[in-house]
C-alpha cells in the first residue's frame, strides 16, 4: 500500500512527532509511506522514508492508495493535490481551542466533510460522530524508544518537577501546574522546575513562577534525558486536550504523573495513573506532596504507570494502525 500523510509546517511538536512516527510504523510493516510538509524536512525526526517539501514546486508522486490530512487546513491541501482518495487523521478537534475561535466556521466547515477518519483516542471518536456524524477509526501513536527509564530507588529530596506544553496555548493548563508548585513550595516541599515548551520563556510566566530549568524546542533525545533525572511530571491540560504525548513518554519513562482527569489522560493511564480535576491547583499540590512523601507509594506510581504504557508498544498499535487505514482506505474508495 502506499500511504502519504499532509502535515501543514512540519514543526516541533508532538503532532508532528505522531505522524513521522505512524509513518515509520508503516514502512516497517513493508507498506510505502511518504510525508509532505510546508518546509524543509526536520532534523529531529526519527523517519527513513520519503519526505518532500510542497511549498517548494509541483510535488510528483505515483497515485497514492490513500492521502491523509493531519490538520484541519491540509483536507483542501490534500485535496488540491490530487495524488489519491482522502482521508483525515485527527489528534484533537480544532474548533474547541481558545486560540482558533475566530476561525471555528472554518474549521467546522472542514469536518463537516464526510471524510474517513482516524483518531488517536476513542473520546476523538465519539466527539466527531456526535457533531458532525464521521466515523472513525483508533490509531494512537506508538511509544519513541528514545523513552525509557532510569533506576531509581526514591525521590530527590528536592524533587525535579517536569511541567510540560505552551504558557500561552489556554489548552495546556500549565498556569495551573505553576501554581500547584508554588503551593508545594510554600508549604515547605522545596521541589524545582523544568519547563517544556516549543516557545521561549515569556514574561507573563515568569512573573507566575521562575523555573529552574526552561528547555526551548530542545530535541527528543534531550527531553528523554531530562525526563529521566525527573521525580514527577504535572499534566494539567484541559478537557480539549487530544492525546497528551509527553504523559505517555513520562510513564514509559516510569516518571510518576498527576494529571487532569479528562477523557484523553482516562485512556492513556488505563485506571493507573493519578488524576485530579483540571484546573484545581490545590489538588495538583496536593496529590504531589502525597505521592513524594512516601517512597513506597512513588515507586508503585513508577510502576503502574510503565505497565500501563506497554499497551502502546509498536507491535501493539503497528496491527491497530493498519486496520484503521485497511478500513479508510476501503471507505474513501467506495466514496
Amino acid at each position: 500500500m502506499k500511504i502519504t500523510y499532509v502535515l501543514d509546517r512540519p514543526e516541533l511538536c508532538g503532532g508532528v512527532k505522531v505522524v513521522f512516527q505512524h509513518a515509520e510504523l508503516l514502512r516497517r510493516h513493508g507498506w510505502e509511506a511518504t510525508v509532505l510538509g510546508r518546509g524543509a524536512r526536520p532534523t529531529w525526526i526519527d523517519f527513513a522514508g520519503a519526505y518532500k517539501d510542497y511549498s517548494a514546486g509541483p510535488v510528483t508522486c505515483t497515485a497514492q492508495d490513500l492521502v491523509v490530512a493531519t490538520y484541519w487546513t491540509t483536507l483542501a491541501t490534500a485535496d488540491a493535490l490530487g495524488l489519491g482518495p482522502l482521508a483525515h487523521f485527527c489528534q484533537g478537534y480544532e474548533g474547541d481551542l481558545v486560540h482558533l475561535a475566530d476561525a471555528r466556521p472554518d474549521i467546522e466547515a472542514a469536518y463537516a466533510r464526510p471524510v474517513p477518519t482516524l483518531v488517536v483516542a476513542p473520546h476523538l471518536s465519539n466527539l466527531l460522530r456526535r457533531k458532525f456524524g464521521r466515523e472513525s477509526r483508533v490509531a494512537p501513536p506508538p511509544l519513541d524508544l528514545r523513552y525509557h527509564p532510569a533506576w531509581r530507588l526514591r525521590p530527590n529530596r528536592s524533587p525535579w518537577v517536569m511541567i510540560p506544553g505552551i504558557y500561552e496555548a489556554e489548552v495546556k493548563g500549565v498556569a495551573t501546574a505553576l501554581d500547584a508548585v508554588t503551593q508545594l513550595r510554600r508549604e515547605g516541599c522545596p521541589c524545582r522546575v523544568v519547563r517544556l515548551s516549543s516557545l521561549p520563556l515569556s514574561d507573563e510566566e515568569q512573573a507566575r513562577c521562575v523555573p529552574d530549568r526552561y528547555l526551548c524546542g530542545v530535541s527528543p533525545e534531550q527531553v528523554a534525558r531530562e525526563l529521566r533525572s525527573c521525580d514527577l511530571l504535572l499534566f494539567p491540560s484541559h478537557e480539549m486536550e487530544g492525546f497528551g504525548l509527553p504523559l505517555l513518554e513520562a510513564m514509559i519513562s516510569k516518571v510518576p504523573v498527576i494529571a487532569s482527569r479528562i477523557p484523553s489522560t482516562e485512556f492513556i493511564g488505563g485506571g493507573k495513573i493519578w488524576l485530579v480535576p483540571p484546573r484545581d491547583a490545590h489538588a495538583f499540590a496536593q496529590a504531589s506532596r502525597t505521592l513524594l512523601e512516601t517512597s513506597a507509594r512513588w515507586r508503585r506510581a513508577r510502576r503502574d504507570g510503565h505497565r500501563a504504557a506497554e499497551r502502546f508498544r509498536a507491535n501493539v498499535v503497528g496491527p491497530e494502525l493498519i486496520a484503521a487505514l485497511d478500513w479508510a482506505i476501503g471507505r474513501a474508495r467506495a466514496a
